[in-house]
């Protein structure tokens, strides 16, 4: 008996033994999983901070305000001597000086990663700006440096002047924010039977323009649909706005996918969508949050956007193959009117002989065009972005904006990245198919003001993540070397 009760005494001291071993293995796994993160995320002592450069909170809250600048109406631009300069245009161009002091300072240090679009938006402002210079002499460079400015300052700004940690996520969820005061701005046009934003702005400062008031003045298709006036707010028109509430609709439907925000802006941006009576965008809108639900369905299927690549490649060969007007064909299946169907083939049958007959330079921003010869235009609007830019800048320089957004995906796809966090990663997808909607519309949709800002602002940050999730990546190997195995500190 005696033999037996000491026997059990040491099966339980035993077993009591082991399982505080085991407690204190999870402990000691827990904090150095915690460390671990502290090491690699934190803004101060971490590598992926100080690669970074770990800038200051103010620099998120100069971002902040450069969104809100970016859509102010037109009507609060000033002029200096023959520039016209907007509160977005001044702050942009302080923030592309501290973009390059902080790309000064990371090649010091030899810790930034060269995403292909830090190449390519550099050599788009270049280009835009020598084939200003070409077509139009020294005046020529006014326009297109401004434009130039506004797209390679965007894009360096957000690239570059965000924090280490889950700062892109911040400002995205601001973004979503704001947009949600644009929808509820917007709704006062149909609500008051006028461009209420427009009205309002030039009652103070008396900027008008002649583009609005005279359509305005007969209700104008361009302004009115079925009586209604149409949503546009501090756009530049009712397209633009709501191809800005698709974009945002789709970052928050995206990342923001578990939370009450993500569904709620989501559904005011297709609000915002429905008033702007833009079917283009509306097309988009459906594109994007189709994207967007497969994505999420499918967390295991790895060959997704191949599968969907694939796809949109075999119904552009067929189209093209045998369709005699593709265009209006792809409009057509797309959902548009045959009526706004046709028009785009018409600029594209028109344009596109203007392009060949200057394909490296394009005949400028105020080049001349016989848009006449077609019966079916009524103006010289091509109100499509790739052509558009393709006649004031060149094939090249049409080709070179389509990479450099294209291109800031071309490190890989980073949403299973274990560095990054899971709105990171899902913020990545969105950036990616926000991306995707941009350039689908830009064959059947003009984008400029605003949203030709915002075309950067999004590749910037998709650059961004790219790099953060590299350099986090680099960074975990000294990070468990770094952890003290039982008690976690560093």
């Amino acid at each position: 008996m005696w033999g037996a009760s000491a026997s059990s005494a040491l099966l339980v001291c035993r077993t009591s033994q082991i399982f505080e071993v085991l407690a204190l293995t999870r402990k000691s796994l827990e904090l150095e999983s915690g460390s671990q993160l502290t090491y690699l995320y934190g803004p101060q002592r971490s590598p992926v901070g100080r690669a970074a450069g770990a800038p200051r909170w103010g620099t998120e809250l100069y971002l902040k305000l450069l969104l809100v600048a970016i859509v102010l109406p037109e009507g609060l631009s000033f002029f200096v001597g023959d520039f016209r300069l907007s509160v977005a245009r001044v702050l942009i161009f302080c923030s592309f000086i501290a973009a390059l002091q902080q790309l000064g300072q990371r090649l010091g240090t030899r810790t930034v990663v060269c995403v292909p679009s830090d190449i390519l938006a550099p050599l788009t402002g270049v280009w835009m700006m020598l084939a200003a210079t070409v077509t139009d002499g020294p005046a020529g460079v006014k326009g297109a440096g401004i434009e130039a400015l506004e797209f390679v300052g965007a894009y360096l700004t957000f690239r570059f002047l965000l924090g280490p940690v889950d700062s892109s996520v911040r400002i995205a969820r601001f973004s979503c924010k704001l947009m949600i005061v644009i929808v509820g701005i917007a709704l006062l046009d149909p609500l008051s039977d006028k461009l209420f934003t427009y009205e309002f702005i030039k009652g103070i400062t008396g900027y008008a323009k002649l583009s609005y008031d005279g359509p305005l003045a007969i209700r104008a298709d361009t302004f009115y649909r079925d009586g209604v006036v149409r949503a546009m707010g501090p756009l530049e028109h009712s397209i633009l706005f709501g191809a800005v509430c698709v974009w945002f609709g789709v970052v928050a439907f995206t990342t923001f996918r578990h939370q009450v925000l993500g569904w709620g802006v989501a559904g005011i941006a297709l609000i915002g969508v429905w008033f702007s009576q833009a079917r283009s965008p509306l097309l988009a809108y459906l594109i994007g949050f189709a994207l967007a639900s497969f994505y999420a369905a499918s967390p295991r299927f790895a060959a997704r956007w191949k599968l969907v690549g694939l796809c949109v490649t075999a119904l552009l060969l067929v189209v093209f193959t045998f369709s005699g007007s593709p265009v209006a064909t792809l409009v057509r299946l797309s959902g548009v009117s045959p009526e706004a169907a046709w028009a785009r083939q018409a600029i594209w049958d028109t344009g596109g002989p203007v392009v060949l007959g200057s394909p490296i330079f394009g005949i400028g921003l105020n080049g001349d065009w016989n848009w006449q010869s077609h019966g079916a235009l009524v103006s010289s609007s091509v109100d499509a972005f790739w052509l558009a830019t393709a006649m004031s800048y060149g094939i090249p320089g049409s080709a070179l904006i389509l990479l450099t957004i294209a291109s800031a995906c071309w490190l890989g796809s980073i949403d299973k990245s274990p560095h990054l966090t899971p709105e990171e990663r899902r913020l990545s997808v969105a950036l990616g198919i926000v991306i995707a909607t941009i350039a689908f519309l830009g064959f059947i949709v003009h984008f400029w003001g605003i949203c030709w800002i915002l075309i950067a602002v999004f590749t910037g940050m998709r650059a961004n993540l790219a790099e953060t999730a590299i350099l986090r990546d680099r960074a975990a190997p000294a990070a468990r070397m770094r952890c003290d195995p039982i008690t976690g500190d560093i």
